[in-house]
């Protein structure tokens, strides 16, 4: 068997698999997209060469191929950043396309051109796979980036740690039961059915995966708006609270100021204007510091901004808002309510241990017609760190869910999200469109 057209073949079958495991990862890469190819296509060169040479030499060729598949897979790990295990069940989804494809491609030409002595490495198998590809490239490239993009939108690292599994079990199928390519097997229809039933297999396990983690993604982000929302409702009812309390002591004032006044009379009356003096004096240091601040006329926005105004003096925090947002807004208050909840909390966490610098956080918006921007901005001891354009949490291992909530209402909203760190300060700025009749 001619080396030079084993090499072809392999090589031929080889660079679509390496170019669809990469190319959806552009953004994610250690390296140049580039770069990365050209080391991946010399290593391929050689593999296929050494194929080519254990071909020619009476040898199956599944030596080169696994132990190369063991290299491949070592340097798509290194040179995509994200987590080991999604990259593990993505390449191996690659690999069951790759091998699926192959047998198939096999089985057409066993089919129409059989000879018992044929050989499928020749300008005709190369010829034939070349097709396949060809033909079923755009519509994986389509599949694959969805399902890219759903993994990971998917923080479920237990998940993750077991879901690969499943397409190393159909790559585990494939090579036991349909790893030899005989000529008199590879052209029956069973060969074609059992190749079929795992292609099959695949794109259902595939579609159920990504519903679950569809399913998965929704209930995170349903539970961190739940958790929101409770404490905005814990929040409302300490405004409420202290509304009532507000009535009362100014019920109180209002008895008290009937026995002043009439002291004041007395003190008049008898012209001791030092001694009136003196009592007036006395009441007014009994008199309470007059704290409570309204910041805009949406009575749920301001009880959030109450709260967090109270957050920052407990914790000696500088905090300004210029945001005067009109009592009925263009959008579900409970959304905004949370995506402000959630951006001040991230604000008085990053404020509270600085002590070199003094912590402020300033918030500043409006609403113009039926567009509301708001701008957050709060000092910040070290620059937040970022994992595949997603912020690391300070308070537990993986991501963060107060940012990614807060874009998730953004983009549900028709706006958009932008967070910047620049010189010792965190800037969070939010454009919502309104979404009501």
């Amino acid at each position: 068997m001619n080396l030079f057209l084993s090499a072809t073949n392999l090589f031929v079958r080889a660079i679509p698999a390496h170019l669809m495991a990469y190319y959806p990862f552009r953004d994610r890469l250690r390296f140049s997209l580039w770069k990365i190819l050209i080391l991946v296509f010399l290593l391929q060169i050689g593999q296929s060469l050494l194929y080519g040479y254990m071909i020619q030499s009476g040898g199956s060729g599944k030596t080169a191929e696994f132990g190369f598949a063991l290299v491949y897979m070592g340097i798509y790990f290194f040179c995509v950043q994200d987590n080991r295990f999604k990259l593990l069940f993505l390449y191996l989804f690659v690999m069951d396309y790759v091998m699926i494809l192959r047998g198939f491609s096999t089985f057409l030409e066993a089919h129409l051109f059989y000879s018992p002595d044929m050989d499928f490495s020749s300008w005709r198998s190369t010829l034939i796979v070349l097709t396949a590809l060809i033909v079923s490239a755009p519509f994986m490239l389509h599949f694959f980036s969805r399902t890219r993009e759903q993994v990971f939108r998917t923080d479920a690292p237990a998940f993750w740690r077991i879901a690969w599994l499943v397409p190393a079990f159909t790559t585990a199928i494939v090579i036991t039961f349909t790893g030899n390519f005989i000529p008199e097997q590879v052209r029956s229809f069973r060969f074609l059915f059992a190749r079929v039933l795992l292609l099959l297999c695949v794109f259902v396990v595939y579609s159920i995966l990504l519903s679950a983690l569809d399913g998965i993604r929704q209930q995170a982000i349903l539970a961190e708006q739940t958790s929101v929302q409770e404490h905005l409702l814990a929040v409302q009812k300490l405004q409420y609270t202290q509304l009532l309390r507000h009535i009362d002591e100014t019920k109180t004032a209002r008895h008290d100021l009937r026995q002043h006044l009439g002291v004041i009379r007395a003190y008049t009356d008898s012209g001791e204007i030092e001694k009136l003096l003196e009592y007036l004096n006395d009441y007014e240091t009994m008199l309470p510091a007059d704290t409570r601040k309204t910041f805009c006329a949406n009575f749920s926005v301001n009880a959030v901004f109450t709260y967090y105004a109270e957050e920052a003096r407990k914790n000696e925090i500088d905090f300004d808002v210029d945001c005067p947002l009109p009592e009925h807004l263009p959008t579900h208050e409970p959304e905004i309510c949370a995506l402000l909840g959630n951006l001040l909390e991230n604000a008085i966490d990053a404020c509270k241990d600085l002590t070199d610098v003094a912590p402020f956080i300033r918030v500043c918006g409006k609403c113009q017609e039926h567009m509301i921007i708001l701008a957050i901005d709060n000092t910040c001891l070290n620059e937040p760190k970022q994992e595949n354009g997603r912020f690391l949490s300070t308070k537990h291992k993986g991501y963060g869910t107060g940012t990614y909530s807060v874009k998730a209402t953004a983009e549900r909203n028709g706006g958009s999200v932008k967070f910047e760190y620049k010189n010792g300060v965190f800037y969070a700025s939010v454009l919502l469109y309104g979404n009501l009749p």
